[in-house]
């Protein structure tokens, strides 16, 4: 695979789809495009590098590739700052903040330096492909690519059309992802699609069992992180669900449906779930219920 695929936003999920598409063969254009000084995006852009090296070696130690893979991989990446010059760009990937504003700006723009047959997909995990596809020229090449965190590890990729997208765009995104390694399934237009759907009802649980006393809010095994430290977009999500039941509010309501995945490494663990549970301190057990047995 030799295509050149854009990556908007340098944030951890895109850093993470950045990597899988590098491992898949294409080259990467990894875009920061936030308001700031050039020196501050070049920080950025030079700490996504840094993690991507760092999760590309622990792949490596895992042996879910191989050592030789890692460094061709990381020379596939190419950090930018601002749009610029797209037109090579057969896919481009936003990974921008869940703003329906933020996102149709950035569109808009996006049209104007890519190719008339480039895809345009979007990581949304809450907003319906109806509400951007207008903002981007030939509304036909665009939906949803909504990748679960940590984007690199799991397989999971759910690819949302909307009204107007061109049924061959859906299978071009179906094919690319699948030789990526993934396995994309098609969604209806629906809130929450299918995997954040089912995480609410699993965070829902998670915060009546300690309500109920069952289990504690942390996590009790050593390097895991409690949650409220360093957390991150899924971590941020329990803090309003607990509000939300202490003022008498439905949980759901309260919820943001952004991605979470609760780590395990039992018996029945794969290299690949061991290395989600070991490269993502960040993935976390809201109710204390993980389970760990010795490898």
């Amino acid at each position: 695979m030799s295509e050149t695929v854009a990556v908007l936003g340098p944030g951890r999920i895109g850093r993470q789809i950045a990597l899988t598409f590098a491992l898949g063969g294409c080259r990467v254009l990894l875009v920061d495009l936030k308001a700031r000084s050039v020196a501050d995006s070049e920080l950025v852009l030079a700490d996504a590098r840094r993690e991507i090296a760092r999760d590309l070696t622990l792949m490596a130690e895992e042996q879910v590739i191989a050592e030789a893979d890692v460094a061709p991989a990381l020379a596939r990446i190419e950090e930018r700052v601002g749009l610029g010059d797209l037109a090579a760009c057969a896919f481009v990937q936003e990974a921008l903040p869940e703003s329906v504003d933020l996102k149709r700006a950035t569109f808009k723009r996006l049209s104007d330096v890519i190719s008339s047959d480039a895809i345009v997909a979007s990581t949304s995990s809450t907003i319906s492909p109806s509400h951007l596809a207008d903002a981007v020229t030939k509304p036909e090449r665009f939906l949803v690519a909504h990748w679960l965190n940590p984007a690199h590890i799991i397989p999971l990729v759910e690819v949302v059309p909307g009204q107007l997208t061109a049924p061959a765009i859906v299978e071009r995104t179906l094919r690319l992802l699948e030789r990526l390694g993934k396995t994309p399934v098609r969604c209806a237009d629906s809130p929450g699609f299918i995997g954040p759907r089912i995480q609410v009802l699993l965070m829902n649980e998670a915060v009546r069992l300690v309500e109920e006393g069952v289990a504690t809010p942390g996590c009790d095994h050593q390097g895991d992180v409690a949650a409220g430290d360093d957390r991150d977009e899924g971590q941020r999500n329990v803090v309003p669900a607990r509000q939300a039941r202490q003022d008498e509010r439905p949980v759901h309501e309260e919820i943001d449906h952004g991605p979470v995945e609760i780590g395990r490494d039992d018996h029945r663990a794969d290299s690949r779930s061991r290395l989600s549970c070991r490269s993502n301190a960040r993935i976390f057990a809201v109710s204390n219920v993980s389970r760990r047995s010795p490898e």
